[in-house]
């Protein structure tokens, strides 16, 4: 009975791990006092998704990450990249350390500036 339990366990396992999501970082969105009235934080949960050692601010509400960055070695960002959000990219900064920290966030178009503080 035991050995029974066992194998489908080990059977399950890889489908476990198959099944299993990145780890996130729930966030608040912030916004900047100096944003103007036009300056949305985005709609659905948004987390900060940890894969492969890159950073990515997603939402359930859209199917692709916002932006995405590869922090330095100490953990640390401050850079323009690509995103969804501006077509002339945001500057995405991240502060050293590890696990969930504050990050800023800001709109090349726009004055448009977020903090995303972890909950």
């Amino acid at each position: 009975m035991k050995a029974n339990a066992l194998a489908i366990v080990l059977l399950l396992a890889p489908g476990v791990a198959i099944a299993q999501s990145a780890p996130e970082w729930p966030v608040v969105v912030e916004h900047a006092p100096e944003n103007a009235a036009t300056c949305a934080p985005g709609t659905g949960t948004p987390a900060i998704r940890v894969q492969d050692g890159s950073l990515s601010l997603v939402f359930a509400s859209f199917p692709q990450p916002i932006w995405t960055v590869s922090p330095a070695p100490d953990g640390s960002f401050d850079a323009v990249v690509p995103s969804y959000a501006d077509a002339n990219g945001v500057r995405i900064t991240v502060p050293a350390g590890a696990g969930p920290r504050p990050i800023q966030t800001r709109q090349q178009s726009k004055p448009c500036a977020y903090r995303l503080v972890p909950k």
